[in-house]
């Protein structure tokens, strides 16, 4: 083969490689420009645009926070308002008097008071009256002292001796402190009725629903008036 043949073989195998290094020049350069251009015409985010966002987001923050603040302020509203409310039941429940029944109270000497209490329910009124006076003789606690004049007047009414039990049940009146003074006015009102005193019955009777309006025995008092003159 002669030089000139082989320089076109050369040539010839050459060709399509430089068409390919070409074609790729070209287009990959026209992305590359198109890329350029694309992020040249971006528009930047000006200083005055961003720190109108992070005020936004500022006042977004604080009215959360502000919300925040509100619920905590009324839960605690509602906490002090409790807190007073209990304390004020609480004030009430320890000035409240703690009066009692006189079945209810417990006796100084084992037995005595009940015994005393028993015998009247049973209608041995001089036996109750006796129990209750050895019971006063002994020097029981003023809590049951004042339930034991009242029995003893209750007995003394039951035996028909009405002054002595009129004089018992007015003692009960002028004792300094006493759960039975509404039952011992009421108790009055019958002596003097029983006496034949009506006008100083219709007293009595009146007290009762006038001084001790929640008594038990209001209704009773206002039954015995409706018959009086």
């Amino acid at each position: 083969m002669s030089s000139n043949d082989r320089r076109f073989n050369i040539l010839a195998g050459l060709m399509p490689v430089a068409a390919l290094v070409l074609s790729l020049s070209v287009f990959g350069c026209g992305s590359s420009e198109e890329s350029m251009e694309e992020w040249e015409s971006a528009p930047a985010v000006s200083p005055t645009a961003m720190l109108e966002y992070r005020v936004d987001s500022l006042q977004n923050e604080n009215r959360r926070l502000q919300d925040q603040i509100e619920a905590v302020a009324s839960e605690n509203r509602k906490l002090t308002a409790r807190n007073a409310e209990l304390e004020t039941k609480l004030t009430e429940a320890m000035a409240a008097p703690k009066a009692t029944a006189p079945e209810e109270k417990a006796p100084s000497v084992a037995g005595g008071y009940d015994g005393a209490l028993a015998k009247f329910h049973a209608k041995d009124y001089s036996g109750a009256i006796a129990d209750f006076k050895a019971l006063l003789d002994s020097g029981i606690e003023a809590s049951l002292a004042d339930n034991c004049h009242y029995w003893i007047g209750e007995s003394e009414y039951a035996q028909r001796k009405y002054k002595s039990a009129l004089t018992t049940f007015e003692n009960i009146i002028e004792l300094p402190r006493s759960g039975k003074k509404a039952d011992a006015t009421f108790m009055i009102g019958n002596c003097q009725l029983a006496l034949g005193n009506k006008t100083a019955a219709k007293e009595a009777f009146q007290k009762v629903v006038a001084d001790f309006p929640t008594s038990s025995l209001v209704e009773k008092a206002k039954a015995k008036l409706t018959k009086l003159p």
